[in-house]
């Protein structure tokens, strides 16, 4: 059964798009899929940001950013 986190995404090679695009979700190994492969950041460097940064997007994007 599909997470309710998440919908499927257009493409079926692309992981499913969380419901909430303006937050990163980690809960969910879909979640961390589809941020990082959009983000280009490994699982690692999602869990850092988010814990420095909190969860919206650009905050996160522009931690990453900052920190490469």
């Amino acid at each position: 059964m599909m997470s309710m986190d998440v919908h499927p995404a257009a493409n079926s090679g692309e992981p499913p798009v969380p419901r909430d695009l303006k937050h990163v979700g980690l809960k969910t190994d879909l979640e961390v899929q589809y941020w990082s492969q959009r983000l280009q950041a490994s699982r690692s460097q999602l869990e850092e940001a988010v814990e420095m940064v909190g969860h919206s997007v650009s905050a996160v994007t522009d931690y990453l950013d900052r920190n490469r």
